[in-house]
């Protein structure tokens, strides 16, 4: 994902609070056309692995399945993993939601 500018500005917390406003006020669908045009497709994809990562660890796949799967090296799943031990316990109870969410849909 390409870098922040390191440069602070004013109101950055207002800033980052007025985006995720702005995302919660429309719907799925149109959160979905918005990612599409403010996202490129490879920043897409990164967060994309980046969360289907995270639900592996949170299924405990093993780091060679998920390098395996998703190219990425075991420096990456080490790093979103040492993340995942220091998360906000909020984040692990989504995640887990999600993973299950995942583990019925490949059971049908």
């Amino acid at each position: 994902m390409p870098k922040v500018s390191q440069k602070q500005i004013k109101g950055e917390e207002h800033l980052v609070g007025r985006f995720w406003d702005d995302i919660n006020v429309v719907s799925s669908a149109e959160r979905m056309t918005y990612f599409e045009h403010l996202l490129t497709p490879t920043e897409v994809m990164m967060l994309a692995k980046r969360a289907a990562i995270f639900k592996d660890l949170i299924n405990k796949r093993s780091y060679v399945e998920i390098s395996g799967e998703y190219g990425v090296g075991v420096n990456t799943i080490s790093r979103l993993s040492n993340t995942l031990h220091q998360a906000d316990p909020d984040f692990i109870v989504i995640l887990t939601k999600l993973g299950a969410k995942e583990e019925k849909k490949s059971w049908f």
